[in-house]
């Protein structure tokens, strides 16, 4: 109805725009033109082509009125009447004619000299019409009433990196992903609306393709991935149950579209290098400088020797992806199959990632009730590890030399070192006594890993509302690692060399039978299903290791002794029964619930099962009569949300058990490991949620949400008295609390048949709190304290205040309690009499979002990806060792950030104490090194060209592109660390790809 109202106002007021256009033409302009005519006739007439057409909506093939076509990079054109028609004089045979209408996608089509150009247009996918994939079906946009979010594949496509997870970085409000380390094939961290348990996982569940793959990355290629869908609040997720308690990653692979046949190819290729951040070591000059003020023992002779270390460790690495897929066929069976191959060596060397994986979709349609599904996909991924240490390149002295004269190493422990620094009256300074090159020489390790997936399943159609479908998956993973220290390096001289092998193998199987409703009756619609599901999961795992053995040997059976057997059994099974019921008024009034029953295994008898549900309500308000005359307004519609979900351990809490792992008198012995609780149950997330959507001008989108997640019964381990020979037992005690918003804008800036500007911000805003704990008994865990009233991730150290003015000694907060309950807070050099408190700050961010810009001219496009991350602090204990005043003397130091200065007399006031030789305590563990690791990062940037319609043909393909990217090029940060986003010594690295799509 919308629709219709708009075609014939577009179509009314380009009618009275050409009218216009005519009427105002003056009388001067008039005999100008027809003077110009009289000389021109004849040109005209030889190079004018008068085009003539119809233009239909490609699903429903009725005609389209008020279609704009213009001849591109002109303002020519003319549009469609009631009928779909057109005709329209162009100067030239070679022009592009623009097609393009409201709720439609533009469409471009070289004359080529033709004099008929008929049209399908597609409705657009980017408004109301849009079908998102949401827990076990799809929906339209305009239906959906739970919180989630959609991207396509080319929204995922711009940064290089080798799992799905990293890649939703900064483009999804709410969903908070940072990646542990910049090594090849690392895995990435994600958080949806805050952590909401204190022992489980808080990691979101992966589906694809309706199957349930747990809670970790499933290592899809990207060129596979059809779209992935975020499920935020209960509505969305519950369907899922205890899996769904942080949350739900849909990921769809591609299938064979009906009537194409297609081969597409896709290669990149680039290299990587090591970012260094903020962060640089001292060189030989620097470091003596330095040390030259504490430390009596330095001389100039050191200046000798100027040693990069990280100029040695690190290196330009290659990175590349190269990937074919075919999807075809007929009204009978239709095929996607793919290939994709991924390699990447480390910017930091000495490590290799690469991996093979493939997929075959396939959909047979064995009669016209009867639809069976294929799905198989697996991937082989190895992994040599030698990689050089960055605990080296940044501890080891600029004036240790790394090689002897002839290239070989240089190890102060063996003897041509010993030899050479004698020879030469040199010392070794570096405090390890040590070069790791040496041993690095000899010493690896290795990894491979398969991983098979089969699903079958079917859909058959028992009348015209009512359909049986049944999924079914197996899923085999097969691992195997192994470490080789030679006899020949010097870690391996005192067991004459050791090999450890590991071995793992793990089953998931999955199947779901449902009974699925849809049925419209007059206005109302409704759809709905009852499903069984069932999933079972078994691991077990054996390593060994052998010492004594001949140089370049790698199997168990030539070691000479056997130094350590281990090995472990693990099982457990879900099932669940699903209730969905969904239903609409004239697609205005929307209303959604659920309900699922499910067991675990995970817990006992008394508490094996737990009922999970929600209930959603949506009004699609701009489709009410009382605000069709807006014109400004496309898209308002409001929707509210409530359920609870579970969450269940990863273990068997609720067992009282002993473990066999030790022996006595020769014997297998049992210790008390586990005291039992038969009585914990499930962790239950009962969330909160309603939001607003709205598209103005047909030019700007808007959605804010605002939640409330409450996690209560969360499972915490309660300590228990030494005498009764168990640390510990699991109590349902706790319970945190998350509330924030999510706002994503989405304006089309800049909208011409030419240029085009598209930009979508989100920002997401998140408080976390634990509300319960047991006894209300804190406890501390590292650098963060779990305390009623603040952030689980809350910060709890002895508090910093920098360098004495007076003498240059460290300073820390001391905090007394009064006798009338009042603190008085004085400062103290002593470390052991300051105070551990909470700092002030936590662990997480409160902030988190990113801007996504996409520039398109003609057939060049430009995608700029920004990510940020704000109120988040970190540890960053490397510090400990490179900045610390002193306390090692044989270490190499970092230069100072540029807000920090050393106290270097009376008076001073500055961020770090007095230097001193062996120290004065100021490196220990306190707030000192936790550093604001906020940060805004330029994630990608990628400039493209697609080829014009008439090369490709030309070339006998359908398109072709080809482009340049580059990968985290630019950091804002006050981390003085490589990376705010790590943490770590290992930072993301910076990455500069060039790669070609072709498709035939």
């Amino acid at each position: 109805m919308i629709m219709k109202y708009l075609r014939q106002i577009d179509f009314y007021r380009n009618n009275i725009k050409n009218k216009i256009r005519t009427n105002t033409s003056g009388l001067q302009k008039a005999i100008s033109l027809f003077v110009f005519m009289l000389f021109f006739t004849a040109i005209a007439s030889a190079q004018t082509v008068e085009v003539k057409g119809k233009v239909i909506d490609s699903e429903n093939q009725e005609s389209l009125p008020g279609v704009s076509i213009i001849v591109k990079g002109t303002t020519q054109g003319v549009t469609t009447n009631m009928d779909g028609e057109y005709a329209l004089k162009v100067g030239q045979a070679n022009v592009i004619l623009v097609f393009s209408f409201i709720g439609y996608e533009a469409q471009e089509v070289p004359v080529n000299g033709q004099t008929t150009i008929n049209v399908s247009l597609k409705s657009s996918t980017s408004d109301l019409d849009e079908v998102m994939v949401i827990a076990y079906g799809t929906t339209k946009k305009s239906n959906l009433t739970g919180s989630a979010v959609a991207l396509d594949s080319e929204e995922l496509k711009d940064v290089f990196v080798s799992n799905v997870a990293s890649m939703l970085q900064g483009k999804v409000a709410g969903v908070y992903s940072s990646a542990g380390s910049g090594q090849p094939g690392s895995g990435t961290e994600i958080t949806i609306r805050g952590k909401g348990s204190l022992s489980g996982t808080t990691s979101p569940l992966w589906v694809v393709d309706g199957i349930i793959m747990g809670n970790s990355d499933p290592g899809y290629s990207p060129a596979d991935i059809e779209s992935i869908t975020v499920l935020k609040d209960a509505s969305a997720t519950s369907l899922y149950g205890s899996l769904a308690a942080n949350g739900v990653i849909l990921l769809q692979t591609k299938r064979a579209k009906k009537g194409e046949s297609k081969i597409n190819v896709n290669a990149t290729y680039g290299h990587t290098t090591f970012n260094t951040g903020n962060f640089s070591v001292m060189n030989s000059q620097e470091l003596y400088d330095y040390q030259k003020t504490w430390n009596p023992d330095v001389t100039e002779d050191v200046l000798n020797t100027d040693t990069d270390w990280m100029k040695i460790g690190t290196q330009t690495g290659k990175a590349q992806e190269y990937n074919v897929n075919y999807s075809g066929g007929n009204e009978k069976i239709s095929a996607y199959l793919s290939g994709t191959y991924y390699n990447e060596t480390g910017a930091l060397k000495g490590y290799d990632y690469e991996r093979y994986s493939a997929i075959a979709n396939f959909d047979i349609n064995a009669s016209e009730r009867l639809k069976i599904k294929v799905n198989l996909s697996g991937d082989y991924r190895t992994t040599k590890d030698q990689q050089h240490s960055t605990y080296a390149m940044f501890t080891y002295m600029p004036w240790d030399e790394a090689y002897l004269p002839d290239g070989s190493v240089l190890d102060p422990r063996v003897d041509s070192g010993k030899e050479y620094l004698l020879a030469n009256d040199k010392v070794w300074y570096g405090r390890d006594e040590n070069n790791y090159l040496y041993d690095l020489q000899y010493n690896y390790g290795n990894s491979r890993s398969n991983n098979l997936r089969a699903n079958i399943g079917f859909d058959y159609k028992i009348n015209e509302w009512l359909t049986f479908s049944s999924m079914n998956n197996i899923a085999l993973n097969f691992g195997h690692s192994e470490w080789y220290t030679d006899p020949r390096s010097v870690s391996g001289q005192a067991d004459r060399g050791t090999l450890y092998d590991s071995y793992s193998f793990s089953k998931t199987r999955f199947t779901n039978q449902m009974l699925r409703i849809n049925k419209s009756f007059g206005l109302h619609a409704l759809s709905a299903f009852v499903a069984w599901e069932y999933t079972d999961y078994h691991s077990d795992n054996a390593n060994a290791t052998g010492k004594g053995i001949a140089a370049g040997l790698t199997v168990l059976n030539t070691t000479a002794e056997a130094v350590s057997v281990g090995g472990a059994k693990w099982e457990s099974a879900k099932q669940s029964t699903l209730v969905n019921l969904q239903y609409a008024y004239n697609d205005i009034y929307l209303a959604t619930a659920s309900f699922s029953r499910q067991g675990s295994s995970s817990f006992g008898p008394n508490k094996q099962y737990g009922n999970f549900w929600s209930a959603s309500v949506g009004w699609n308000a701009h489709s009410e009569e009382f605000l069709q005359g807006i014109e400004w307004l496309n898209v308002l519609k409001w929707s509210a949300s409530m359920g609870q979900v579970g969450n269940a351990p990863g273990g068997f809490q609720y067992l009282g058990y002993f473990a066999f792992v030790d022996q006595y008198n020769g014997n297998s012995a049992a210790t008390p490991y586990q005291k039992g609780n038969a009585d914990i149950s499930w962790e239950k997330v009962t969330s909160y949620n309603t939001a607003i959507s709205t598209r103005l001008f047909d030019r700007v989108s808007i959605n804010l949400d605002l939640y409330y997640k409450n996690s209560d019964n969360l499972l915490t381990y309660v300590p228990l008295p030494a005498l009764t020979g168990y640390s510990g037992i699991w109590m349902n005690v706790g319970r945190v609390t998350n509330k924030g918003y999510e706002l994503t804008v989405s304006p089309e800036i800049i909208k011409t048949s030419r240029f085009k500007w598209d930009m979508t911000l989100n920002l997401a805003y998140n408080k976390n709190r634990v509300e319960e704990i047991y006894e209300d008994k804190a406890y501390t865990s590292g650098n963060t304290r779990i305390e009623a009233g603040y952030d689980m991730d809350a910060q709890y150290q002895r508090i910093w205040y920098g360098a004495n003015p007076a003498n240059g000694e460290p300073l820390w907060e001391k905090v007394t309690e009064n006798e009338d309950g009042t603190k008085t807070v004085s400062l103290t050099s002593d470390y052991a009499d300051a105070t551990l408190q909470f700092t002030g700050t936590k662990g997480t961010p409160t902030y988190t979002g990113g801007i996504l810009n996409k520039f398109t001219f003609d057939d060049f496009s430009l995608t700029a990806n920004i990510s940020f991350v704000d109120d988040i602090y970190k540890y960053n204990s490397n510090r400990e060792l490179f900045d610390s005043d002193g306390s090692y003397a044989s270490f190499n130091n970092m230069k100072l950030a540029d807000d920090w200065s050393r106290w270097e007399k009376p008076g001073d006031v500055a961020t770090h104490p007095k230097p001193f030789n062996g120290g004065v305590n100021a490196n220990k563990n306190s707030s000192r090194y936790l550093e604001d690791a906020s940060y805004i990062r330029l994630r990608n940037v990628t400039l493209a060209y697609n080829l014009p319609k008439n090369v490709s043909n030309l070339l006998k393909i359908s398109s072709a592109s080809v482009y340049v990217s580059a990968d985290n090029m630019i950091t804002l940060t006050n981390w003085s660390g490589m990376d705010p986003e790590t943490g770590a010594l290992y930072p993301l690295s910076k990455k500069i790809m060039a790669g070609v799509k072709v498709n035939f």
